[in-house]
C-alpha cells in the first residue's frame, strides 16, 4: 500500500528521522560495496545533528523532506556556481523505493533551482551504486566523467551526473 507523502521544507525536528532514512539507504544501497564500519563512520560524519541543523536552517541550502507516516525521504541542494546547483542528497527509505518519492523530491529541488536561474543540477554517484545510477538515468541525468570520492578516508570511483534545466 502506498501512503501519500507531502514534500515540504525540512525542519530541525526532522533531523533524527533524516538520519534514520540516510542510515537505512546507506546500508541498502552501499552494503555490497562498503564495509559496515565505513558506512557507520560516514553516517556519523555526514549526519552529525549539529551539521544537519545548520543545513536545515541555512537559506542558501534547499533541504526538503518527504513526510507521510513520518519522514520517508529527503533531498538537499545548493547553488555552487552562477549556473549550477549541486544535489548533495536525495534519499528515500528502501521500503518506499519505486513509489515516485525520489522523483517528487527531485521535482521540488528542480523548481527551487529554476527559481534561481540555474541551468543545470549536478551530483556525484558512486560507480557501484546501481540503485542511484538507475534513478538518475531514469529521470534524465546525463553521466559525465568518472572521478574519485572520499568516504570515511577511503577512495571510491564515482560518476558525475548532470541534469540540464
Amino acid at each position: 500500500m502506498t501512503i501519500e507523502v507531502e514534500i515540504r521544507p525540512a525542519e530541525t525536528a526532522d533531523i533524527e528521522a533524516i538520519t534514520d532514512v540516510a542510515e537505512a539507504v546507506w546500508y541498502a544501497a552501499y552494503g555490497g560495496m562498503l564495509d559496515p564500519s565505513t558506512i557507520a563512520a560516514a553516517i556519523e560524519e555526514y549526519y552529525d545533528p549539529e551539521l544537519l541543523g545548520t543545513a536545515v536552517e541555512l537559506e542558501e541550502i534547499a533541504f526538503y523532506v518527504a513526510a507521510g507516516d513520518g519522514v520517508v525521504g529527503f533531498a538537499s541542494a545548493e547553488r555552487t556556481w552562477a549556473d549550477e546547483a549541486e544535489l548533495h542528497t536525495i534519499y528515500v527509505h528502501p521500503d518506499r523505493w519505486g513509489e515516485g518519492i525520489g522523483s517528487a523530491l527531485l521535482g521540488e529541488v528542480t523548481a527551487w533551482a529554476r527559481e534561481r536561474d540555474v541551468d543545470r543540477i549536478a551530483c556525484g554517484v558512486l560507480a557501484d551504486n546501481a540503485v542511484g545510477i538507475g534513478f538518475f538515468e531514469a529521470v534524465g541525468f546525463e553521466r559525465g566523467r568518472e572521478t574519485d570520492a572520499e568516504i570515511a578516508g577511503e577512495i571510491h570511483p564515482e560518476y558525475e551526473y548532470e541534469l540540464p534545466l
